[in-house]
């Protein structure tokens, strides 16, 4: 059974800065994890295998019309053990992510808003979500 962690917020809250260092926090606390960038550059698309023997993913992007849903799909059906992604505090983001409640563990985070210039604040819930995954 998968992990969905979703980090919940509105937008230009400090979602994707957070979600870039939890990715960034993993692989510098497990550097011979193998990373796969599957896309973007500014949001990121991920997998990274061997992570404390485990398969995680991770997608940044969580607004409406995004690739969240299509993400969510690929990561549960690559049979990652925890996903990390975005999602706005309500609508389709949030119904995506609860598609998947029935078969998978689903946690929301909230996250408070927080300016892309506030590194300390990212740093802090990058580092809760990572002990929440067990990891």
């Amino acid at each position: 059974m998968s992990h969905i962690i979703a980090l919940q917020g509105q937008a230009s809250s400090g979602k994707t800065s957070t979600l870039l260092r939890v990715f960034r926090d993993i692989q510098a606390k497990y550097p011979n994890a193998m990373v796969q960038i599957l896309a973007g550059r500014n949001d990121l698309k991920v997998l990274i295998h061997g992570v404390n023997g485990k398969l995680v993913g991770i997608e940044t992007q969580g607004d409406p019309n995004s690739r969240l849903k299509e993400s969510l799909s690929y990561f549960l059906a690559e049979k990652c053990d925890i996903i990390f992604c975005a999602c706005r505090t309500s609508g389709m983001t949030v119904t995506w992510v609860n598609d998947h409640s029935a078969k998978h563990k689903v946690q929301f985070v909230p996250q408070t808003r927080v300016a892309s210039g506030q590194p300390k604040a990212n740093a802090a819930m990058a580092a809760y979500l990572i002990k929440v995954a067990g990891l």
